[in-house]
């Protein structure tokens, strides 16, 4: 039975919605993320009514719903669902299998299916739609009603809510020996170079406790997508030098590995992603129209729908047929999902160039709470700066700047926190630049800290500013660790 959707929220809920997702009590995985945090602002928890405090506390549980697991036995996976469990989350209930995913059991039976083992986040789970709604069974019913492989084709679906590139490659190295796959699907999002959450008690996410994440970073979500920023960048390079290394394993065991595109993408950017990365498998690119519009459910989910789902199962077999030699898929029910199965990117990258700098014009060149959201992708409360341990802000680069300063300011009421020694650095390709501090117990309460810009990173671009802080404490109204204020950067 699918929970009943609670009723829109009252001004006073929503507020207090957005505050705990931005001081990541609970992180929602989904799409409700970006939703929650739309229009940040602090409040109490003593504000609400009875009323409100109920439907918060469904709201949250629909958004992270207690299913994980930590995946102690390899952590590289990050987690799992709770194995052979009966779970109701996401608009669907259903039992996950051995181990811990929502997709068959892994015991083939007495006749040998030809499988395919598709990787990916919440797209490919199909958050929103139920297990059989999915573009990896919609695939498995177009193969198998086909005759694709001379017999059974079966989708094996390790796509789940909050994975990132790392957590998908390392979940089906690990579980290999059990796959057995004749094929491999991975389907990358645009946030898929996001960090991965770290398991409550009671199952649910939270950004808590990541102070480094697989890629190194503290936590990362990037709201700016296509921000000409290095960390980013380097963090798709790492997710994609992943992909190559999986391909060329699967190539010394001959199962060939498919790529699609899945979401919203830029097209430039994943063609791009292929080219610098030397990925050869064949893929295809979503087209946008079908990730958006009438095509993504309603909220809280607002992922493809079921309509969607079965576009996209017809996406991947026509990349597969063409590949394998299975027959050819009937026409799509839309024209759009006729799309291009690419054996090599097209261009010179000269188009992505466009569009990086296009889009890191949104960054502003300095951060002065409150701040636009898109320039804190780390864990900062953008609209204060009250910030965890660690975490990244963005500022484009100013046409003759050659320093950057940076205030910080210390938290009222954590007498014992300070001094506190911190280090700031800009990442770039030579290496970058980094000073340390140390913010006073005493004094004036606003530090400032200055720190020359890397030479290799040219007016226009993000620059990436990491601030690191070595203890933190829970600060008043929050539950979660808290180190200083960031009061503002500006750039000399």
């Amino acid at each position: 039975m699918v929970p009943r959707r609670p009723e829109p929220p009252s001004p006073a809920l929503l507020r207090a919605l957005l505050a705990l997702a931005a001081s990541a009590t609970a992180l929602a995985l989904v799409c409700a993320w970006g939703w929650l945090r739309a229009r940040a602002e602090r409040m109490s928890l003593d504000a609400l009514s009875p009323e409100d405090r109920q439907v918060l506390t469904e709201r949250l549980l629909a958004a992270s719903p207690g299913a994980f697991v930590p995946a102690l036995f390899e952590p590289a996976v990050g987690f799992t669902l709770r194995p052979g469990a009966r779970i109701e989350a996401w608009g669907d209930a259903f039992t996950a299998n051995e181990i811990g995913y929502r997709t068959v059991p892994l015991d083939r039976g007495g006749n040998r299916a030809f499988r395919v083992v598709f990787l990916g986040d919440s797209w490919t789970f199909g958050l929103g739609v139920k297990e059989g709604e999915s573009f990896p069974a919609r695939f498995e019913e177009l193969a198998d009603r086909l005759g694709a492989a001379r017999g059974r084709v079966q989708a094996v679906n390790l796509g789940l809510p909050g994975y990132n590139t790392l957590n998908q490659v390392a979940a089906l190295e690990f579980f290999y020996d059990r796959l057995r796959p004749d094929a491999v699907v991975i389907c990358p999002t645009a946030n898929d170079a996001d960090s991965t959450g770290n398991v409550l008690p009671n199952g649910s996410l939270t950004s808590a406790g990541v102070e480094r994440d697989a890629f190194g970073d503290p936590f990362l979500q990037f709201r700016l997508r296509l921000a000409d920023s290095y960390t980013l960048r380097s963090r798709w390079r790492r997710a994609f030098g992943e992909i190559r290394r999986l391909e060329q394993r699967l190539g010394k065991r001959r199962v060939p590995l498919f790529i699609f595109f899945a979401a919203t993408w830029e097209e430039a950017f994943a063609h791009a992603l292929l080219r610098d990365s030397g990925v050869a498998a064949p893929y295809v690119i979503t087209p946008r129209a079908l990730a958006t519009g009438r095509w993504r459910n309603p909220p809280p989910w607002e992922h493809g729908n079921a309509a969607a789902n079965r576009l996209y199962g017809h996406m991947v077999y026509k990349a597969m047929a063409e590949v394998l030699g299975w027959p050819a898929p009937p026409a799509a029910e839309e024209a759009a999902a006729e799309v291009a199965v690419h054996r090599r990117p097209p261009g010179d990258g000269s188009r992505l160039r466009e569009i990086l700098a296009r889009e890191t014009q949104r960054l502003p060149s300095e951060y002065e709470p409150p701040g636009a959201e898109i320039q804190c992708p780390g864990t900062i409360h953008c609209a204060t700066g009250l910030m965890g341990k660690a975490s990244l802000l963005l500022v484009r680069r100013r046409p003759g700047a050659r320093r950057l300063a940076v205030t910080l300011r210390r938290l009222p009421g954590a007498r014992s926190l300070y001094p506190l020694p911190v280090e700031i650095s800009i990442p770039s390709p030579s290496g970058g630049t980094r000073t340390a501090t140390i913010v006073p117990a005493s004094g004036p309460r606003e530090h400032r800290v200055v720190l020359d810009i890397p030479d290799d990173l040219p007016a226009g671009t993000a620059l990436d500013v990491l601030i690191r802080a070595e203890r933190a404490v829970s600060a008043p109204r929050v539950a979660a660790p808290r180190s200083l204020l960031v009061a503002g950067i500006d750039q000399e």
